[in-house]
């Protein structure tokens, strides 16, 4: 059985493997930065630790409201909060289900997992944030 975090950006359900999340706050403060990378909305302090905030519903091109939630995730050794609408819960799935052949799905999709009567997209935060988006989000943490 495998595990994942359900979630909504805007009106669409996803889910991200249990494995890639660290934890969900709602931080109290967001400091812009003066130049940030594309879709960081700022970061924000999580015990001491300087998280950078990736702006979901932004990357995906998603309407969101002014509420949300941040899942973090540490990938590699940088700590990185996803701005989403609301977080679900917790689904289980006996499988991670690859899309039909007609969908030409972007490498940070993993596949779809059932969800009740639905299919939910898994995206995986590890593969959004690599190459030239971490070392970007590095840059944000040591200044």
């Amino acid at each position: 059985m495998e595990y994942y975090l359900k979630f909504a950006v805007g009106d669409i359900a996803f889910a991200t493997p249990i494995t890639e999340v660290t934890e969900i706050v709602r931080p109290r403060e967001v400091r812009a930065l003066e130049k940030s990378p594309k879709n960081v909305t700022g970061v924000f302090d999580l015990r001491g630790e300087k998280v950078p905030l990736y702006n979901l519903p932004e990357f995906l091109e998603i309407p969101a409201g002014g509420s949300f939630e941040v899942i973090v995730s540490r990938i590699e050794e940088i700590l990185v909060g996803f701005k989403v609408f609301r977080v679900f819960g917790i689904v289980a799935a006996e499988e991670l289900l690859p899309f039909p052949d007609i969908v030409k799905a972007k490498d940070f999709l993993l596949g779809v997992v059932p969800d009740q009567d639905t299919f939910l997209q898994v995206l995986s935060f590890a593969k959004l944030i690599s190459g030239s988006r971490r070392q970007a989000l590095k840059k944000i943490i040591s200044s």
